[in-house]
């Protein structure tokens, strides 16, 4: 009697599987990345010791759950960036011999419904957010995070998306298990605005930055910080941002584009020395970027800039810095490909900066050069110089890299930049990538002599092949 129940309830849960199955359609998309190639001093230090090589991989497949057009759940595995012969379990490893990492991780899991009989659309669950961008990324937020996402579409000229957003909540920090301060929040808007030949989002967002979060500690320790706590556990903040985005296609085929920010982020004591041994800061600034294109038959020449602010040493030693505060450091912010985000998949980048805070610049490109069907190249050429006090090295010591900075450049120091980089479509759905590219990071040995590693000047460069596969 048991055996027959056992068969007629494994029937039924068949049933119930062919059933939904027939219910809900199932789309697989995904991109496998692998990476070969070398490079030398990309941590722009005499006394790098780096692994010269490069091989490694990453896997992302997404499955889409479809109901309907109204309805649909999505899933995002990764076999995150994977070293080939590295040894150990998790994170990068599980290349070495057997090839047996656990390194597989949840990357994005929503849900997408539409309320019946309405324009109002909502996402929620672990997503990718990027807020509005013109020119090369949005360096405030790019990233996955846990959010729930609405949005509703007037017209064909204008729609409105709002957001709450928890990027973290940090419910471990405190052994006193005071809850009162182990969050942060999120709230943003974006109003895209499009005409003829034109487009302008504003946008704006506020975040709640509970003192136990982990925010401070994300920020200080994603590339490291001299001179300020190693345990950065700061008060509660406040910070707002206020944008816009703009495009002009009216004189096609010239383009212009541009986007504009500035946010603040302020402390409940600035200057003060927290319970952790650590600075209260304020910090506050602007960053404005733009682009010029003219889409020719067989190439697209233009030319860039970007105007971040920067800090001041005067404000420095009271606690308070002149870069705008940024949230999602996920290579945010790519007018080149080395030296900054890149965003082309798993190349080496970000050598000096995530988001461009506290520098400027200027750059040539001509893109989209192809002379060969299937074959295409970019030639890019920048110039950039910090925007910080060079007195906050020199006199004050300071390093307070927590914008995303790799490297803190100030008024008195430079970079040039070269890249070159090809793309040849294999197939529809394969494409070979190979990226060149040179640095040359100038540092005022008056400011930095007192540094140790960081004083002087150093080259670095990278010649890598990527081997993409998109479906």
């Amino acid at each position: 009697m048991k055996r027959i129940l056992c068969a007629v309830l494994t029937a039924a849960c068949l049933l119930a599987g062919v059933a939904t199955a027939q219910a809900v359609d199932v789309k697989i998309s995904g991109q496998w990345d692998f990476a070969f190639g070398r490079h030398d001093n990309t941590g722009l230090v005499r006394d790098s010791t780096e692994d010269h090589s490069v091989a490694y991989q990453r896997i992302r497949n997404q499955i889409h759950f479809i109901a309907s057009e109204q309805l649909q759940g999505v899933l995002q595995f990764e076999i995150g960036k994977t070293f080939w012969g590295r040894n150990g379990s998790g994170g990068s490893s599980g290349g070495a011999l057997d090839a047996d990492g656990v390194n597989i991780k949840t990357r994005r899991a929503y849900l997408d419904w539409v309320v019946p009989q309405t324009n109002l659309a909502f996402r929620m669950g672990l997503q990718g957010l990027t807020l509005p961008n013109a020119v090369a990324g949005n360096p405030v937020f790019d990233a996955d995070v846990a959010a729930i996402v609405g949005s509703y579409k007037f017209n064909d000229m204008i729609s409105l998306t709002a957001f709450w957003a928890r990027p973290f909540d940090d419910r471990g920090a405190d052994p006193a298990n005071n809850r009162l301060q182990d969050e942060m929040d999120m709230f943003g808007f974006t109003l895209p605005i499009t005409g003829n030949g034109w487009s302008v989002t504003p946008w704006g967002m506020y975040a709640s930055i509970g003192g136990e979060s982990g925010y401070w500690n994300y920020m200080n320790g994603y590339w490291g910080t001299s001179n300020l706590s190693s345990d950065i556990q700061a008060g509660r903040a406040d910070a707002w941002w206020a944008a816009a985005s703009t495009q002009l296609d009216l004189f096609s085929p010239l383009s212009i584009k541009a986007d504009l920010m500035y946010g603040r982020l302020d402390n409940e004591k600035v200057g003060d020395i927290n319970k952790y041994g650590a600075w209260q800061v304020e910090t506050k600034g602007w960053f404005v970027t733009a682009a010029l294109d003219y889409d020719l038959d067989w190439s697209i020449p233009g030319i860039f800039g970007w105007y971040a602010s920067g800090d001041d040493k005067g404000d420095a030693q009271e606690g308070k810095f002149g870069r705008m505060p940024v949230v999602g450091i996920d290579q945010t912010f790519y007018p080149t490909s080395f030296g900054f985000g890149g965003n082309q998949s798993i190349m080496d980048d970000t050598i000096i900066s995530s988001t461009g805070m506290g520098t400027w610049g200027i750059g040539a490109q001509i893109a989209n050069v192809s002379f060969v069907d299937s074959l295409s190249h970019v030639l890019r050429v920048a110039y950039y110089r910090g925007t910080n006090d060079a007195g906050v090295v020199r006199d004050l010591g300071l390093l307070p890299n927590f914008c995303g900075e790799q490297q803190y450049l100030t008024d008195k120091d430079h970079v040039w930049e070269v890249n070159l980089n090809s793309k040849y479509e294999v197939y529809e759905n394969f494409a070979i990538f190979l990226e060149l590219a040179y640095l040359r990071l100038d540092r005022s040995k008056d400011v930095w002599q007192d540094m140790g590693r960081y004083s002087g000047s150093e080259n670095a460069w990278k010649q890598q092949i990527l081997f993409q596969y998109k479906f």
